[in-house]
This record gives structure tokens, sequence and C-alpha cells, in this order.
């Protein structure tokens, strides 16, 4: 079992910072994918034998896949859009990754979104949705929102923020879900607002509370800026804790900029995914040498 996460803290400005520790699970299953993969991993599936999945060509979700599909001898599917020159030469990648995990890739052009939508699979395959948006993920998150339950009671704190980056918010809504003495926080990475509410909400099946979620209007989701790497390098200083570099960043500079608008302490979940920082650093890597030819 992937779980009970140490909590680190530190203090950066006039703020003190907890951060749950969930990149250090397991080096193939960490941050959110080990809580969203837990049902899988944790339970016996015979008549299965193909994973079946999509989404982006570097995903964290993709990895631990491939990783999951190996352990349990199963054959794993991936549908993603067209893949540049670029995208798959890269080196030390996610995709590269997943490709040596025995991942099986089928790469999708101006159909990608009419045929994910209507994926179908038989008795011997399992669908894992983009992010893991679906039930099965709240196995392992209810785990996590036990364990942050437990450290909150055990340091007499009687409500907390938590706050996290979200993709789909699969992590964010199930956490509120089952935090009800404690306020989730998340802002939007991938899309707009609007996409990530819409999202969680295809999921809340129950009309459970939605956590609270601060817009981010301004960063595109994994293009590199040179405020978010400053911003994220300081905190990996101050911290030392390295995060990632892309949900991370985001998530850094959107909660410093909206603390005074958080009453409360503070514990910000590490969601992993430290295995595409090498791809990420090549765009940053990119970005610069552009600047200084230009």
């Amino acid at each position: 079992m992937l779980n009970n996460s140490p909590i680190s803290q530190f203090k950066y400005g006039n703020h003190t910072f907890f951060v749950k520790r969930d990149d250090l699970l397991d080096k193939n299953f960490n941050g959110n994918k080990a809580r969203k993969l837990a049902y899988y991993l944790e339970n016996d599936f015979p008549a299965t034998n193909t994973i079946i999945s999509y989404g982006g060509n570097q995903s964290n979700l993709m990895y631990s896949l491939s990783c999951l599909a190996q352990l349990k001898n199963w054959q794993f599917i991936y549908y993603t859009r067209s893949l540049s020159k670029t995208v798959k030469d890269s080196k030390q990648s996610n995709l590269e990754l997943s490709l040596k995990n025995g991942m099986q890739l089928i790469e999708l052009d101006k159909e990608y979104n009419q045929f994910t939508s209507s994926l179908c699979t038989t008795s011997n395959q399992l669908l894992i949705c983009q992010g893991a948006l679906q039930i099965e993920a709240e196995y392992g998150i209810k785990q996590l929102a036990e364990e942050i339950n437990k450290w909150a009671v055990l340091n007499y704190l009687e409500s907390i923020n938590i706050f996290l980056p979200s993709g789909t918010g699969t992590t964010a809504f199930f956490l509120q879900k089952h935090l009800d003495k404690h306020q989730v926080i998340t802002t939007n990475c991938v899309g707009s607002r609007d996409y990530l509410i819409e999202q969680m909400s295809s999921i809340n099946y129950d009309n459970s509370k939605l956590p609270l979620v601060i817009d981010n209007k301004q960063y595109r989701f994994a293009t590199p800026y040179e405020e978010l790497l400053t911003t994220i390098r300081e905190i990996n200083k101050v911290s030392q804790i390295e995060f990632d570099l892309i949900y991370d960043p985001v998530g850094w500079k959107i909660l410093l900029e909206n603390l005074e608008t958080i009453k409360g302490s503070i514990l910000y979940l590490h969601c992993g995914g430290l295995t595409g920082n090498y791809s990420m650093q090549q765009r940053y890597n990119y970005l610069k040498n552009k600047s200084a030819t230009s």
C-alpha cells in the first residue's frame, strides 16, 4: 500500500507552509498518481489483460499507467494527438519511459476528441480516463483524506486549507468530499476555471461540495514563463523540496498571490510528477536560448 506520506514544513516570508509529501510514496507511483491508481494497485482483476487510456504525450499518469501495466503483466494502449518530431525524439521524458515499459502508442489527428469521448472497452480491458477522472479514483484519495484528517487532529487544527493545482480536478474533488471540516482550494492549470468546474461536476454523483477554485487567467498549460520558473526555484530553495515544473509553478504562484484571502493553516499537497521535469526544463532552456539570440 502506498500511503502515510510524511508532512514537511517551511517558512516563506511571514507564512508557514506544510507540505504533504506524496512525491515520496514511490518512484513510479507518486503524488496523486499513487492515490488515483490505488484501487488498481491494491485489487486483483483476473479477467483483465489490457489498459486503455488517453491524454497528453508527456502525461505523468501515462507513465504511471505504463508501470501499472508492467507490474500486472498487462498490455497498455494509449491514445494521444499526433506527435511532432521534437516530441518523438525527446529523451528522458515520460513518453520515452512509457514506451520502454511496453506502451502501445496510437496517434490520432483531428478525430482525437470524438474518438476518445466514445471509447468502449471489452470485458478484458480497463478504461482509465484522462486524469483518472472516474469513481475508482475515490478509493485512494479517500485514504489520503483520512491521513490529512488524522494529522489535523494530532496537531490540534480544527480547520485547515489544503491547496493543490489541478488538471481535471479529480484529486481536489474527492478530497473535498472526504474533508468536510476542511477547505480544499485549487486552481485551474488546464483550461479555464469553468472547464475545471465542469470536469469535477461530471463525477459529482451525489451533489457533494466542490472545492474552492481560484481562477488562473494568465498561465497556459505546460508553457514556460520566466516568472513561474523564478517562483518555483525560490520555493525549492527555501523548502529544500523539489516540485514539478508544470503544475506546481502555477500552483505556488496563484497561492502566494492570494495568501491574504486564505485564513488559517495551509497544507500544500505535493502531487509528484517529477519524471516530467526533464522535458519541461528543455522547454525553459529553449526559451532562454531563443531570447538570447533574438
